[in-house]
Parts: C-alpha cells; sequence; structure tokens
C-alpha cells in the first residue's frame, strides 16, 4: 500500500477486561501512530504542498465527504484555528523521529511546514490583534477584519473577550519563545479577568447571555500544562495555577453534584440552577484537562494546593465515569452531543468524532490517581468501548482516515452536519488529544 493509501485499514478493537498493561504494548501505540498521527502529518502536509500561497493549516474540506470548499472558503479565517493549529502543530514536531511509519524524507518536510505554518498562525494572531483592538474574533476575512456568516464587517465590544482570544493565548503559549508566551499569558490573563466576573462571551454571540457555561473556564485548565512545557518561570506557574484552582473549585461548586456525580454544562448567573444539560464531551475535556493542571500542581506545590488536588483527584474521575455513561449510545457506539443529566434524555442524538478523543485522553489521566477500584474498573471498560468506536466507525479511508465530523445517534451513520466551522479541525481534539494521552500511559 502506497503511503497515502488508508484503503485497506483494519482497526485494532479491544476486548473485554482491559488493563494498563495491555495499553502500555508496543503494539497499541504503534497502532495509535499509524491510524492517527502518521496520517494527520500526512494530510496537513499534502495539503500545505498542494497550496503554498496559503499560510496557514489547510483543513478546507468537509471531512466527511472529502470535497473542497472551494476558494471562497479561504477568503475567511477561523481564529479559535489559530490558536488550535499552533497547539497541535507544536504537539507533533517533538514525536516526528518517532514515528516508524513516516519515511525519512516525509520527516523532513513535515518539520519544515509545520514550522513554517506555526511561524505564519504567530504573525496571524498579531496582525488580528492589531486589527480589532486587542480582540481575536471568530470570524475573519483575508485581512483579518471581523466578519458574520455572510462575509458581512462586524464590529466587536472591544472590553470583552472570547474563547477565540483565549485558544490563542493557549496557542502563543505553545509557540515557545520569551516574547510569545509572554503576549499568550497576558491574553489568557484578560480571558480570567472576564471570567471571573461573568462578563465572558461564548463565540459567536455578542454579548453574556445571563447563563454560566463551563466551557471557557475548562479550557484555561489546558494552558497549565503547556505553560509548564516551555517555561521553568515559577511566578508565572504560580501564576496560571492559581487560575487553574480558582476555576476548577468553581466548576466544582456550582457545575457538579458531589453525591449523584451529575454535571450541567451551564448554571443560571440569577438563580444559581444547574441547567437540565450535560454535553458529555466538554464535561470529560474538563476532566481530562482538570487533571492535567491538577498533576502540574502536584508538581509544583502539593502543599499549597492541597485542597485543590485532593478534590480534584477525588470528584473528577466519577465526574468522566457518570458523564460518558450518561452520554454512550450503546447501539451505535458513540457518544451523544447533549443529555440531560437529570435524567437521561438525549437532547441532540449527533455523535461528533471529537469527545471520544478526548474522554480517552482523560480516563488515562483519571486511572493515573483514581483510588476508587470500583470506578477504576468502569473507566477501563469504557476507555475501550470509546477506542473501538472511533476507529471502527469514525475513520475516512478516502481522506488519510481523517474522522468524520458526525454520524447519526438514530441510524449510527455518517451525517454531513457541521459541529462549530465548516472545515476540518486542525489536529487538535484527535491527534493531539492521543499524542498527550500515550505520553500519559507511559506514567501509569
Amino acid at each position: 500500500m502506497a503511503p497515502g493509501d488508508y484503503s485497506n485499514y483494519a482497526p485494532l478493537l479491544l476486548g473485554d477486561g482491559l488493563t494498563v498493561d495491555r495499553l502500555r504494548r508496543d503494539d497499541y501505540r504503534a497502532f495509535i501512530h499509524s491510524a492517527s498521527i502518521e496520517p494527520g502529518v500526512r494530510l496537513l502536509v499534502a495539503r500545505r504542498r498542494a497550496r503554498p500561497d496559503w499560510p496557514l493549516i489547510d483543513t478546507k474540506f468537509n471531512p466527511n465527504t472529502g470535497e473542497e470548499r472551494g476558494e471562497a472558503a479561504y477568503g475567511v479565517v477561523y481564529g479559535w484555528f489559530l490558536g488550535r493549529g499552533i497547539e497541535a502543530l507544536a504537539g507533533h514536531l517533538p514525536v516526528l523521529d518517532r514515528l516508524a511509519g513516516l519515511k525519512p524524507d516525509e520527516r523532513r518536510r513535515a518539520r519544515e511546514d509545520f514550522g513554517e505554518m506555526s511561524a505564519n498562525t504567530v504573525e496571524a494572531i498579531a496582525a488580528a490583534r492589531e486589527v480589532n483592538g486587542g480582540r481575536i474574533p471568530f470570524r475573519m476575512n483575508r485581512d483579518f477584519a471581523a466578519i458574520g456568516p455572510h462575509g458581512e464587517m462586524l464590529k466587536l465590544a472591544l472590553a470583552l473577550r472570547s474563547d477565540t482570544d483565549l485558544f490563542c493565548g493557549k496557542g502563543l503559549i505553545a509557540a515557545g519563545g520569551q516574547v510569545n508566551v509572554s503576549r499568550g499569558l497576558t491574553l489568557l490573563l484578560e480571558c480570567a479577568k472576564e471570567l471571573e466576573a461573568n462578563r465572558f462571551v461564548s463565540e459567536p454571540s455578542a454579548e453574556p447571555d445571563g447563563r454560566i457555561e463551563q466551557g471557557s473556564r475548562m479550557l484555561m485548565h489546558g494552558a497549565a500544562g503547556t505553560l509548564f512545557g516551555v517555561t521553568k518561570d515559577a511566578a508565572l506557574r504560580r501564576r496560571m495555577l492559581g487560575i487553574c484552582a480558582a476555576f476548577l473549585n468553581f466548576t466544582l461548586d456550582h457545575h457538579y453534584d458531589s453525591a449523584s456525580a451529575d454535571f450541567s454544562e451551564w448554571f443560571d448567573a440569577s438563580t444559581g440552577d444547574r441547567g437540565p444539560h450535560l454535553d458529555p464531551g466538554h464535561a470529560n475535556e474538563l476532566a481530562g484537562l482538570g487533571l492535567g493542571a491538577v498533576a502540574c500542581m502536584e508538581a509544583f506545590d502539593v502543599a499549597g494546593y492541597a485542597a485543590t488536588i485532593e478534590r480534584g483527584r477525588r470528584e473528577l474521575p466519577r465526574l468522566l465515569a457518570r458523564s460518558t455513561a450518561l452520554g454512550w449510545n450503546a447501539r451505535y457506539e458513540g457518544l451523544h452531543k447533549a443529555v440531560d443529566p437529570f435524567t437521561g434524555r438525549v437532547i441532540n442524538e449527533d455523535m461528533p468524532w471529537w469527545n471520544l478523543p478526548e474522554t480517552m485522553r482523560a480516563i488515562v489521566r483519571a486511572l493515573a490517581v483514581c483510588g476508587d477500584e470500583a470506578v477504576r474498573a468502569t473507566l477501563l471498560g469504557q476507555f475501550a468501548r470509546c477506542h473501538n468506536a472511533y476507529f471502527a466507525h469514525y475513520l475516512n479511508r478516502g481522506l488519510m482516515l481523517f474522522p468524520f465530523q458526525t454520524r447519526s445517534g438514530g441510524t449510527g451513520r455518517v451525517v454531513d452536519r457541521v459541529p462549530a466551522v465548516p472545515e476540518g479541525d486542525p489536529l487538535y481534539h484527535s491527534n493531539l488529544s492521543f499524542l498527550e494521552m500515550l505520553e500519559e500511559i507511559d506514567l501509569l
């Protein structure tokens, strides 16, 4: 089979009674590399070489059909993907030499292209902030001016911050270097200030809507490990961990019920009531990123963060197991987009691709700290089910195993519904989750 030909792809399936030792085996790591990391690298390099005039990661295609989005798509830049793209590229660069399936020339090209795309994206973030008074829009034209879904010009509320600003702050930190880290941390601190005041907005809406969602605070946890990977500055680390500890406790106080382990995506700002809405993927992403931040707290100052460390190690594995159980579609193997945590009723039957890798990374992190054997057994079984579902049903053999975006929970079939933006993810949810998952497996 040619390097880019995956027509004969066959998934490695995990059986009942999964153990940590099984995940540590070389054949498991080799499978993740060959089924996700290596084809992802090939795809990005191929698209870069096919269109060298496009300076950023090129995922302007339909992951379900492989159809190109067309010339008009290159007139749009998504701010989310600037930050996500840098994080994904930074995660791939250190492991290129470990990918046995890549030829030396493929590694060389990937190193060149990924480095160039990362540098270009850093410049794009700086340009976007300059054009938009310090903010970074969800959707921009090629001149980095904010636009709406139909290309209409928008005026941003400059006093506010959003998930796009947060993603780009994380991306700048991932890029490394004193200047990038300083700029990225400054942007994250601006976001934290808005979050603390409950003025933060969820893109692409323009104003707060009275609901406090957990996703933005959750994303901040991912910045802790990124920061620890690029700087040893104790003051910077302490500042980030202080934010993470406060946000994790806030989320567990307001979105979570420790008695039932039920979790809600939002609560009402005026009443404090938790909403009847669980996004299993977001809840599980919180568990994974939160446990990553807790690990940074343990490495940095166990005594200083003792209460948060103990709470995170106790509650996040339980939250993860409960959320996965509530969201799981046993018939068609996948996690629903949304369910009611109080009744289990399915609110949105779509089963997106991204929640499975996020759940697998979170489970591995939970296994490292969970002392409850019943919860551990549940998590291992859930890991096997998520692994099997993703690698058996979500990889597009005709598109270098790039994952289908969405499957129907009612039929199991791929459905052409756009989750957040109408182009493919820049290897952020899938490959980056798997790369970090493999690192965590080594520590189990």
